[in-house]
């Protein structure tokens, strides 16, 4: 149908320039993601009139369901404003086709191609910036080793106690449970690694005029031995307040925690479903049978 190919073309529009946004300036643009919802939901809309309010329904939907989601991410500081703006975009694109059938799926099974894909993408990009900044890395890296060395010996002795146990095991024909000796050392070390990167290359310190809306406040500012305000996703009013503050010659700078650019994997879960959509119901089927 046209209708598909125009919200297809529209959505990677969106994203494309999201994404070159994300990672040139780690900000998506608020009349990018609005731009993208009325443009979904107009093109719905005009359709609706010849072709039934059930197209304009599916879009109003995926919109509602992707609101709550970002509402969730947004609040428990997962995401930045310009990522939960955008994923109601796309909802409004993909929509949940009603009456429901095989296609009312496909936002879910683009939420976990996002979730799965920016899992594998966000790796990558800490296993990068890790090198790229290994001089600040490292000694994050060893002081947390230092830090947590009790626990290092007590999962040493639970990973020899696995060993043992699955020694007998495997003589009855569990064998399979082998990989699962080095996991609470190896789920430890990444943990290590992880928080050794946000703590070495994520934060930085930043000027206060050059804040936007969606930044994440890494530590709180004390002002006279007083929180004037604690670390939290920053919003509007958050902004005015600093500024304010600046101008009164009370804060110059902040300590900004930065993320991995998220918004490509909106496009490598986009690409996933428009063109892959047949290999990720095969893989959905594999898992939930």
């Amino acid at each position: 149908m046209i209708i598909e190919w125009m919200l297809i073309a529209v959505g990677f529009t969106a994203l494309i320039i999201a994404s070159y946004s994300d990672l040139k300036l780690r900000e998506v643009p608020d009349w990018l993601s609005y731009g993208l919802i009325f443009a979904a939901l107009g093109i719905r809309g005009i359709f609706s009139i010849t072709d039934g309010w059930e197209i304009l329904l599916s879009g109003i939907l995926g919109l509602g369901i992707c609101f709550g989601l970002a509402y969730l991410f947004y609040y428990s500081n997962q995401w930045g404003g310009g990522d939960s703006k955008l994923l109601m975009g796309m909802g409004a694109v993909i929509g949940i086709t009603y009456p429901l059938g095989a296609s009312s799926w496909n936002l879910l099974w683009y939420l976990l191609a996002v979730l799965f894909l920016g899992a594998l993408y966000g790796m990558c990009w800490v296993v990068g910036l890790a090198f790229i900044k290994r001089e600040l890395f490292f000694p994050k890296f060893k002081e947390m080793l230092y830090r947590y060395k009790s626990v290092h010996t007590v999962l040493g002795f639970i990973t020899l106690g696995l060993f043992v146990l699955f020694l007998g095991l495997s003589q009855k024909g569990f064998s399979f449970l082998w990989p699962m000796i080095p996991f609470p050392l190896a789920s430890f070390y990444l943990f290590l690694f992880v928080t050794s990167v946000e703590n070495g290359c994520f934060i930085r310190k930043i000027e206060v005029g050059k804040l936007t809306e969606g930044d994440w406040l890494a530590d709180d500012i004390i002002i006279n031995a007083k929180i004037a305000m604690g670390k939290r996703t920053l919003e509007k009013a958050d902004l005015e307040h600093l500024k304010k503050l600046h101008s009164e010659g009370r804060v110059s700078k902040v300590l900004i925690r930065e993320g991995v650019p998220f918004v490509p994997s909106f496009l490598f879960g986009y690409l996933v479903l428009v063109f892959g959509s047949g290999l990720l119901g095969w893989v959905a089927g594999a898992i939930f049978g």
